[in-house]
């Protein structure tokens, strides 16, 4: 099973909404988690998936590139608003969570996808 980490950074009715639509699933895939709510182990890693949000205006921040060059799978949500909508965030996740999941099982590497977007790009 693979989880799915979402950073404390999304909103928690988003966070609540991801959970209840893995929760339909037959056969549990995966897993959505709250970043911070929990400890990562070396042999999680594998399975993981990372959502961050990254509020930096021209590019990806250093921080999450390198935890991308470290092994974690990353997708970030660039962010270049000072005020988001909860509903139009909420909208932007769930139009790219079908490529999300597609993607799960490539190897390691950092997705993003901008606020408001529609895909997924390849970052690394």
């Amino acid at each position: 099973m693979k989880t799915i980490y979402i950073d404390s950074n999304y909103p928690r009715p988003v966070l609540k909404i991801l959970e209840d639509v893995h929760n339909l699933q037959k056969l549990k895939y995966y897993e959505i988690k709250c970043w911070d709510d929990n400890d990562i182990t070396e042999k999680d890693l594998k399975n993981a998936i990372f959502l961050v949000v990254d509020y930096q205006k021209k590019g990806i921040s250093i921080p999450i590139i390198k935890q991308a060059e470290e092994g974690y799978k990353t997708i970030v949500c660039r962010i270049r608003e000072d005020k988001i909508d909860r509903f139009e965030f909420m909208m932007t996740v769930l139009r790219v969570w079908p490529q999300i999941i597609q993607n799960s099982n490539s190897s390691n590497c950092l997705y993003s996808f901008r606020y408001g977007g529609k895909k997924l790009n390849r970052q690394m």
